[in-house]
């Protein structure tokens, strides 16, 4: 029907079009395709409103001026939605447990630890140009005495650590003396919760593998929480927290840190036979350890509670930050975290640690407006050096993002954020920690991350980077948003133009457009990998890897793969 038109209207038409939709209509026949490219004012006015460096296009022919259109369209992820490659990978006879499974790197998703649900091993997956392959499996000591649920799984480089609760199996023949027997009985009913910890090596092949050492397998104990349930944990060097909540009463929970004791003489080994095919008839040892705790927020019927924790629940998702010294809360519905507690000192015995801080800041949204933003982690960095003389000085510049709701109307949104510092003369070190950036508490909006809504779902959004950060994608059940970004641009302030006057927002900042993809499973952990284009995620229907295809073609593909991992003999 539309090519019925006289030529003269549909490219009117095409003219009115985004340059998404005016590139879909070009690809989707060849009588549009001539149409849309052969018209140089039709060209060069979809060229202005695209993202981009001004350019002398006189020189040029209509041809290269429509090429340069594409290039444009492809670097800002124009008609995605439409075009990617997706991969859902299943495994035979086992379902996925999206809680307990983890990926190991949080630059980019190499490697994944996977769990499944009615098995008691944890299986190291390397990812690849799309392939996945079984690199080792750990098998929790006390699988061996009983009936044994992963429930957590965390990297902490080199070693794994693996929360999990123990159930002795009473319908045969236990060694009473064994630690995991004898502390179980007495347990309650619901099991009893411990921490493993398996060493890993660098092999010579960069690939992950089983260090000497590692025959010793350090394992923590809980006695005091027995009627709790733990939801989440975080490692840092010697210390690891736990988010602790009781089993009948939502409200009571508590957040707990611990420092592991490595003192020799406290030590109990115990040697038990590893049942990997690997490491058949090799003796290996159970370290059984001790660690002093503190208790870092307490929400009991006994106690008044913390007060930056009180009402929200109890912290679903917990981690270390700036080098172990603070520990970031984040809570049901929530993309980023809400509150945090500064580690640098422990409170006096008997005395309760000091509150947890709030993740907020204002910042000026608009001239009229200004909203209470909680601000990520940052992402991207930037460093000026001095030059030299008495005086000068040196300036970093952070990246995060930042959500805020509004008060009153509710609506959220989601910007980029810029936060400066300029240490004195000699006194800066040149060396970038992302981390060490949220501690100011000065920011600015670079840009606004245009249709973002914050979930109200329990998982809350999910937030990714690609490595070099040209790429923000965020999961929201079965929705993933991925936007385009020029960091180094966006940073120092888009001073030249390069986003269009259309892009622009009332604040005087540029709104990115996202590529929204539709899925047919809810993403509860989400990676980029070593590519800018490619995206695992962690599904409840198994591992997906999405790769998104900004070349121009209309090919929306989605394929399943059924991978047979063998159940662990142990």
């Amino acid at each position: 029907m539309l090519l019925s038109l006289p030529p003269e209207l549909i490219q009117l038409i095409l003219r009115s079009c985004e340059a998404s939709a005016f590139l879909q209509a070009a690809y989707s026949c060849h009588a549009l395709f001539n149409l849309a490219s052969s018209s140089r004012d039709l060209v060069l006015f979809q060229l202005s409103q695209t993202p981009g460096d001004a350019g002398d296009w006189g020189p040029l022919t209509t041809k290269q001026l429509f090429q340069i259109l594409l290039q444009r369209c492809q670097r800002q992820l124009f008609g995605v939605e439409y075009q990617y490659e997706g991969k859902m990978i299943e495994f035979k006879g086992k379902v996925l447990d999206t809680r307990a499974s983890s990926f190991i790197h949080a630059e980019d998703a190499k490697h994944s630890l996977l769990v499944f649900k009615d098995d008691p091993t944890v299986y190291l997956v390397g990812i690849h140009n799309g392939v996945l392959s079984l690199q080792h499996r750990f098998n929790t000591p006390a699988s061996k005495f009983g009936d044994v649920q992963i429930l957590h799984t965390v990297f902490d480089d080199p070693e794994v650590y693996v929360l999990h609760r123990f159930r002795p199996n009473f319908d045969q023949d236990l060694d009473m003396s064994h630690p995991f027997v004898k502390r179980a009985i007495q347990s309650s009913p619901h099991g009893k919760i411990y921490l493993s910890c398996h060493r890993l090596d660098h092999g010579s092949s960069g690939v992950h593998e089983i260090a000497p050492e590692s025959t010793i397998v350090e394992v923590y104990g809980f006695p005091e929480q027995n009627s709790h349930e733990p939801l989440s944990l975080a490692v840092h060097g010697d210390h690891f927290a736990i988010s602790w909540q009781h089993m009948q009463h939502s409200h009571d929970h508590q957040v707990v840190l611990y420092t592991a004791q490595n003192s020799e003489d406290d030590e109990e080994k115990y040697d038990y036979l590893r049942t990997d095919a690997n490491w058949k008839d090799q003796s290996a040892h159970i370290v059984v350890s001790k660690y002093s705790s503190c208790v870092l927020t307490d929400t009991t019927d006994n106690s008044d509670g913390d007060r930056e924790s009180d009402g929200r629940g109890a912290p679903v998702k917990i981690a270390f930050n700036d080098e172990g010294q603070q520990l970031l809360y984040h809570y049901r519905a929530k993309t980023l975290y809400d509150s945090f507690h500064r580690l640098q000192w422990t409170p006096p015995v008997g005395q309760l640690y000091p509150p947890a801080s709030e993740n907020g800041c204002r910042v000026t949204f608009r001239s009229d407006l200004s909203l209470r933003f909680s601000i990520g982690i940052p992402f991207f960095g930037t460093h000026q050096a001095g030059d030299g003389t008495l005086g000068s000085r040196c300036r970093w510049r952070y990246f995060a993002v930042g959500i805020a709701t509004h008060r009153i109307e509710h609506w959220s949104v989601a910007c980029l954020l810029r936060s400066e510092a300029f240490p004195g003369f000699n006194r800066c070190g040149h060396e970038l920690n992302l981390e060490r950036g949220r501690r100011f508490n000065e920011w600015q909006i670079m840009a606004q991350l245009g249709g973002f809504q914050e979930n109200s779902t329990s998982l809350g959004s999910l937030i990714a980077y690609s490595n070099q950060k040209t790429r923000v994608a965020m999961a929201s059940w079965k929705t993933i948003s991925v936007w385009a970004l020029e960091p180094n641009l966006l940073i120092e302030g888009d001073d030249d133009g390069f986003y269009p006057e259309s892009w622009q927002t009332p604040g005087g900042y540029p709104e990115l457009r996202p590529a929204i993809i539709h899925l047919n499973a809810v993403c509860s952990q989400l990676q980029f990998t070593e590519k800018e284009n490619e995206l695992v995620a962690i599904t409840d229907r198994g591992l997906m890897l999405l790769h998104l295809k900004p070349d121009g073609r209309s090919i929306q593909a989605f394929e399943k793969h059924e991978i047979d991992i063998p159940k662990s003999e142990g």
